[in-house]
């Protein structure tokens, strides 16, 4: 009897464990990348752009026209998932000196995310394995 209550207490705990751990992916899955329209008007329309690099040895850069569309290509529209790494920046997109949507970024080991907050809502987008490497040379960490 007492090795049937170990048994059944031994499986109940594994069901919860499994059950735990099925929700911690779901919640991971949940980021979203940006609407496609808005990954459009940022790749594809935005005109200027102001970037802040906080690590390292820090900085700042600006860049207008054919500039920001190759600077764009470092942030992919596809979902991230978002880690404890550190604030490494932040990004603003422009159209015509107005903003258009700005993000924070985080690097890892070789590649990284972009979270940025739009009508509420919070979209996390990766950064390419050249973004990563060009942003960490920039800020002296490589």
């Amino acid at each position: 009897m007492k090795n049937k209550l170990l048994f059944s207490f031994g499986i109940l705990v594994a069901a919860l464990f499994v059950m735990s751990a099925q929700q911690q992916g779901t919640a991971k899955q949940l980021n979203q990348a940006l609407p496609i329209r808005t990954y459009a008007a940022l790749r594809d329309s935005a005109n200027s752009m102001d970037v802040i690099l906080y690590l390292g040895k820090g900085g700042s850069l600006s860049l207008s026209g054919k500039d920001v569309r190759l600077f764009g290509s470092f942030f992919e529209n596809k979902t991230a998932v978002k880690t404890n790494a550190q604030q490494a920046g932040m990004a603003m997109w422009q159209i015509d000196g107005r903003e258009l949507i700005s993000g924070n970024f985080y690097l890892g080991d070789s590649t990284g995310f972009i979270v940025f907050k739009k009508d509420g809502k919070e979209y996390v987008n990766s950064i390419s394995n050249q973004g990563n490497s060009f942003f960490k040379r920039q800020m002296g960490l490589q």
